[in-house]
Parts: structure tokens; sequence; C-alpha cells
């Protein structure tokens, strides 16, 4: 898993993402984005708005200090947004900290594009979200059941394969010991014996 840089957006995306994290319930109203996120509270709060187990707000406070604000991140890199597969380069980090132009809009264009992705491949959830509810348990058995068929289709394919090549061996050793035996009358008639 390697730590990812966050990319440049175009103003189209910025206001994707003004608009999706409006549209996300937080603890605290938006004043300055950058500011408001410097702290990686929100950031907690947006990825517990959609895995709610995935994250344990209260490991995150409110924060003016630097050293308070890098453990927030560290927190939420380490424990969170790794098991979405991926975690935000130390540069990353800093800018959101510092409150560097757009570096929170690219940050939360990488989480928004994991929580897309997640959402709509939810086998792929990381453990600790996933729920025991019976659509989930459906869905997983179906999974199951579909790899097993599959490695059956395979299996039975090999089989073929196997069976031909057995075939064929088969066949050639019948030739080999028609040759052999071809050789056997000749050698016979010129006066070997056996």
């Amino acid at each position: 898993m390697s730590k990812m840089d966050s990319p440049t957006l175009t103003e189209q995306e910025v206001n994707d993402i003004y608009t999706w994290v409006d549209i996300i319930p937080l603890s605290r109203p938006k004043k300055n984005i950058g500011r408001d996120f410097a702290d990686g509270v929100l950031m907690a709060e947006i990825v517990h708005h959609y895995f709610p187990k995935l994250v344990e707000l209260h490991n995150y406070s409110q924060a003016n200090s630097i050293q308070t604000k890098q453990y927030n991140w560290s927190t939420l890199n380490t424990k969170v947004l790794k098991k979405l597969g991926f975690q935000l380069s130390q540069k990353d980090i800093d800018s959101v900290i510092q409150v560097e132009d757009r570096a929170i809009e690219r940050v939360l264009k990488i989480v928004q594009e994991k929580i897309k992705y997640f959402k709509e491949n939810e086998s792929q959830i990381p453990e600790t979200q996933k729920s025991p509810s019976h659509h989930n348990s459906d869905h997983l058995q179906q999974s199951m059941t579909n790899e097993k068929d599959q490695l059956i289709q395979e299996q039975r394919e090999t089989i073929g394969i196997l069976e031909l090549k057995i075939t064929k061996l088969e066949q050639l050793v019948k030739l080999k010991d028609s040759k052999i035996q071809t050789l056997m009358q000749k050698l016979q008639q010129l006066g070997y014996k056996f």
C-alpha cells in the first residue's frame, strides 16, 4: 500500500467537493474549509458518516496546536484510511494542517473516490465495517457460491485437458509398441534371436 499524493483539481471538481461536503452532517459549521478541516476532526466525521464502525470519533479532538492536529491526522491515516486501501503522504497532511491553498480539497477528492469505490463494491468493505445483516450474508453466500462454481468449472477444464493428454500418450505408446514389433520382426528376419 503506497502513500498517495493528492491530485490537482479543476474548478468543477472543487465545486463538486464543496457540494458533497455540504450534504454530510458535520459537528460544526463550515466557515473556511481549509481551517475547518485542518485538525482532521471533520475528515474523521465524513468517513464515520459512511462507515460508522470504521471510525471511533472520540479519538479525534478539536485542536489548535500543530502537535494535536498531527496526532489526529496520523491516527486517521493509520487506523482508518489504511483500511480503505490508501494512506495520505506526510506532505499532504502537512499541507492540510498548514491550510495551504486547495490542500484539503485535494485530500477530500481522494477520500471521496475511495468511499465511492467501497460503496459500489460492498464486498470489498473492510471487515470491521461489515454488518451481519441478512442482505450482506446473502451477498456473501452468493459470492462464495459463484467462486465455488468458477473453481469447479476450472477444475473440470483441467481434468478434460489431462484426459486428452492421457489419450494422446496412450496412442503414442501404442504407436511405439507397433514400431518396436515391426523392428523386431525385421531383425528376426535378418537372423537375430531374442
